[in-house]
């Protein structure tokens, strides 16, 4: 299910107001509680970061945080870059009140993993 799809053009005609941006959050509700209703377990996949969307205003934190949702944290393996990129996404799930359930440290290296797993 996806509720707000981005196609070729949507941007631009977002920017230029041909898109309501509560008519998506509508959109995103109304989709999430069909789901609910049929379903003991919702389980929802953002797009890349968690600051996906926003240029349209309804980003993958956002949209968590709307739902009450808690979110698992994905990063590519390696040190400085895992640690950054999971900060930011910790930093904009804050922001929107996103409780973090988890990580997931992704396509580690095979020599670097005792380091990374430390």
């Amino acid at each position: 299910m996806s509720p707000v799809i981005i196609p070729r053009g949507y941007t631009k005609d977002y920017i230029e107001g041909k898109i309501s941006h509560e008519e998506q959050l509508k959109d995103i509700e109304h989709a999430y509680e069909k789901v609910s209703e049929a379903s003991d377990v919702v389980l929802m996949e953002g797009t890349g970061h968690c600051a996906v969307g926003s240029v349209v205003g309804v980003n993958n934190a956002q949209v968590a945080g709307m739902l009450g949702a808690s979110m698992i944290l994905i990063a590519n393996g390696g040190l400085g870059s895992a640690f950054d990129e999971l900060e930011l996404n910790r930093v904009l799930c804050e922001k929107y009140n996103v409780p973090i359930a988890g990580v997931v440290i992704n396509k580690v290296i095979p020599n670097k993993y005792d380091q990374t797993k430390q």
